[in-house]
């Protein structure tokens, strides 16, 4: 417990012996609350200045909204919810208000009449499955969309150029033709066959043969990659009435109580280390060991540009910590104490402590964005085809 003058409260974590500790900070008010600045990272003399994230901000509160209308804000109401099995309702509802937002989503693109669809968003934040969903809700009106990976647009290995340190950053915009990308759209939309590139993972360059393409106005572009709003990526020449930029991340709104909240990072390191060992065979060490490498990469490649997106989608599910905790846990508990990993991999197990297991996989749609981390994504399916 701990205690400031008349008041107590209990906190999940270490604190500071006093407020004395805390001795460089700013409050602002906003929106009805108190923002607390903390010190800068470039001078730690001097509290961070305050950067305005509306649209950002929108979302945390429409997200708050559907937390309040599911009747689920804290994690005690989840799993009073998975206790009294109303988690069966609760699903539905979170994944009927998603789909509502892909329907709207598609309702804007078509009234502004744009024609290709760029979406990005962190790692693990559910681009694949949001592009897929976007592109049903498109054909609802009557068009033929057709998804594009901007990841085929990657240069060949022995293209690229180590940095100073002498290693390669894989999620620099530099490792991708971009040149290429922006002739290929530009003529597309002229109405142009355009031969795409296809990109070979394993041997790291481009295949001799892609496929052809040629579309009209009734098909959309979907196209899904880190870097889709950055604005190198777009030719001049490109009216940006014809361009739609879509953020996608998993912005947790679900707080462990009042007072303690959930980094929204973390969900998405859940969800990622069980797809990298449901797809990949991968350890959690392993996946811990990528993780400060791949957050940094979001710092630079990504997040400057999230306010510049035409509309911005939280992926997240309020109910999947209760569902993932199946996953995860026996992979975690796998890690040895020797391992450099174990601290952090016991901190996410005292996590994982607060949320009661839910077994009802049989309630989640084939096509939520759970599905493309836990398996049983009928997308891929059809794919495959």
């Amino acid at each position: 417990m701990y205690r400031q003058d008349d008041y107590v409260d209990y906190f999940y974590g270490e604190m500071a012996p006093s407020t004395g500790y805390a001795s460089v900070f700013d409050l602002q008010a906003q929106k009805g609350g108190l923002l607390l600045l903390r010190p800068s990272a470039e001078d730690p003399n001097k509290p961070a200045k305050h950067v305005s994230l509306p649209r950002l901000a929108s979302v945390f509160s429409e997200s708050e909204e559907w937390g309040n209308l599911m009747h689920c804000a804290v994690v005690a109401d989840l799993n009073d919810m998975v206790l009294s099995g109303e988690i069966r309702t609760l699903i539905r509802v979170n994944e009927a208000l998603h789909e509502k937002r892909f329907a709207q989503l598609a309702d804007e693109i078509i009234n502004r009449g744009a024609r290709a669809i760029l979406i990005a968003g962190p790692s693990s934040s559910g681009k694949t499955t949001s592009a897929n969903r976007l592109c049903t809700q498109l054909r609802v009106h009557g068009k033929t969309p057709v998804l594009v990976s901007l990841d085929d647009y990657y240069l060949n290995r022995e293209q690229l150029k180590p940095g100073p340190d002498g290693s390669i950053d894989l999620e620099d915009i530099a490792t991708l033709d971009i040149a290429q990308f922006q002739e290929d759209l530009t003529r597309l939309l002229h109405g142009e066959a355009v031969e795409l590139p296809k990109f070979d993972f394993i041997h790291q360059q481009r295949c001799a043969v892609g496929h052809t393409l040629c579309i009209d106005e009734n098909t959309p572009l979907v196209i899904e990659g880190l870097h889709g709003l950055n604005p190198q990526l777009l030719p001049d020449s490109v009216d940006k009435k014809l361009i739609f930029r879509l953020y996608v991340s998993a912005l947790t709104t679900l707080n462990l109580d009042d007072h303690n909240r959930v980094p929204t990072t973390y969900l998405r390191l859940l969800r990622r280390m069980v797809r990298d060992h449901e797809t990949r065979g991968a350890s959690v060490e392993r996946t811990l060991s990528m993780w400060d490498s791949v957050r940094a990469g979001e710092e630079k490649w990504i997040f400057p540009f999230q306010e510049d997106a035409d509309a911005i989608f939280n992926t997240t599910l309020i109910y999947e910590p209760a569902v993932l905790k199946k996953h995860i846990f026996p992979l975690l508990s796998a890690v040895q104490p020797e391992s450099v990993y174990y601290d952090e991999a016991r901190s996410i197990v005292k996590f994982l402590n607060y949320f009661v297991e839910a077994n009802v996989e049989d309630e989640i749609p084939p096509t939520s964005i759970l599905r493309e981390f836990v398996g049983g994504n009928t997308f891929y399916r059809q794919s495959a085809k």
